[in-house]
């Protein structure tokens, strides 16, 4: 079976926590909530001012593409709190940069590494991926955090601009590999 049948065929699933789903237009006001702090995404785009601007990211972003793109949503509140994606995927290669944010109300609570091991051991036992990667910002801990927490394995510190602001800013490069560990 392609990536793109099995993608389809996990584009719902659930975790302990969390439900994961496809964005849906019924998110809007929950993406806004977190599109319109700067700090829910001081490292991920700039927080948008108006509630038009959220939904154009929210519709461009998250719906218009929606394989390889979860939205997360909490059992106990059936709230959209974040988002996991994968940003790069390469079929070739068979390797996927993984991205990911969430509510600062949820924060310091695991839920985002509750996704990401979910998301691992499904990339590695249905997508067929054999590497998967995860850039943060040197000054984002948290976020540094979830991948190492999820077993990735920090590989290289580099520098690079910022896609948003242009400015240089410092990178961390974490990898997980196939067989690197075991992810269940």
């Amino acid at each position: 079976m392609d990536i793109w049948t099995q993608l389809g065929r996990f584009s719902e699933f659930e975790t302990q926590r969390l439900f994961m789903r496809p964005f849906a237009f019924k998110d809007h006001k929950d993406f806004y909530e977190i599109a319109s702090d700067a700090q829910n995404l001081e490292f991920i785009f700039p927080h948008q001012a108006s509630l038009a601007e959220s939904d154009f990211l929210l519709v461009h972003y998250f719906m218009k593409t929606p394989l390889g793109v979860w939205a997360l949503e909490h059992k106990e509140n059936h709230k959209m709190i974040g988002a996991i994606r994968f940003d790069k995927l390469d079929l070739t290669a068979q390797t996927a940069e993984i991205g990911y944010f969430l509510h600062k109300d949820y924060w310091g609570q695991g839920l985002t590494t509750e996704a990401l091991k979910n998301l691992v051991f499904l990339a590695f036992q249905e997508f067929d991926l054999k590497l998967l990667q995860i850039i943060v910002h040197k000054e984002n801990a948290a976020s540094a955090r979830v991948a190492e927490k999820a077993g990735f394995n920090l590989v290289r510190q580099f520098k690079g601009s910022d896609r948003y602001s242009h400015k240089i800013r410092d990178y961390l490069k974490y990898e997980l590999r196939i067989g690197d560990r075991t992810y269940e």
